[in-house]
């Protein structure tokens, strides 16, 4: 009978019942990661697991939530959307925070360039105290950059965009109308503005500006109208050209002429 008994009490802690349920409250945030298994572990110690990737942990009290918080910081099926996933603050030992998304640098950085782009800030924007300050608080992760890590950027953005509208206009069926102008500085410096005209494969009017640079002297009908002539080649729509509209200045003339004559 002694040996029985013996056998019977053995068995019971190596196969726990599986109605083993947790009765005391618990308090810890921690608890809305992970969920209690009904089977304990071959001591007779309470199971939990992470909903998410399924790892199993001792939940008894006398363990604590260090390691189950460890694994919420390290859990790689755990994604930054998840709603009301927390983690533990390295400030504070008891306090929970929102987890901080990740920050792409390219797309910062992408970003960054276009805002100084579209509101026609200087370069030195990126180099504000008070930016900064309110970057690295948004996310204390992100990655500042000078002045000239934007400049480059920006050129980086400008080369890539043009070589997209090259492809554009080198992509339609039609031909292409131009628009031209110059204009001249307070500083008696002259430019030249390029516009394209054209209707996309989905037959909407498009408007772009293929270029405004500076037109050294003479402004001679010859000298525009070679410089036109290199820019469209640079383009590669030298021979997609319908038409070309220019204002009523004097040497235009020589220049449609001879811009005519390039283009046949």
């Amino acid at each position: 009978m002694d040996s029985k008994k013996k056998n019977s009490n053995a068995s019971s802690l190596t196969k726990p019942s599986t109605n083993f349920k947790r009765q005391r409250k618990l308090t810890s945030d921690v608890w809305e990661n992970f969920e209690f298994l009904d089977v304990p572990d071959a001591q007779g110690n309470l199971l939990c697991k992470c909903k998410k990737c399924g790892q199993r942990y001792n939940a008894e009290s006398r363990q604590g939530t260090g390691n189950l918080k460890r694994h919420i910081k390290k859990c790689k099926k755990r994604t930054f959307k998840d709603v009301g996933q927390l983690i533990l603050d390295s400030s504070s030992s008891g306090s929970m925070m929102n987890r901080v998304p990740a920050i792409d640098c390219d797309v910062f950085r992408e970003m960054l360039s276009i805002a100084v782009v579209k509101h026609d800030l200087p370069f030195q924007f990126a180099e504000y105290s008070g930016i900064r300050k309110c970057f690295s608080y948004i996310n204390p992760e992100v990655k500042l950059v000078s002045r000239n890590t934007l400049k480059a950027d920006v050129l980086k953005m400008f080369k890539r965009e043009k070589e997209k509208l090259r492809d554009e206009l080198n992509a339609i069926r039609g031909r292409i109308s131009l628009t031209s102008d110059c204009w001249t500085s307070i500083t008696t410096d002259g430019y030249m503005s390029l516009t394209a005209h054209f209707v996309d494969n989905q037959w909407v009017l498009q408007k772009r500006i293929l270029n405004f640079r500076f037109l050294p002297p003479p402004h001679t009908g010859v000298h525009m109208s070679d410089h036109v002539y290199d820019l469209l080649k640079d383009w590669g729509i030298q021979k997609k050209i319908m038409c070309i509209t220019l204002d009523n200045a004097s040497s235009n003339d020589v220049f449609a002429d001879v811009i005519k004559l390039n283009l046949i």
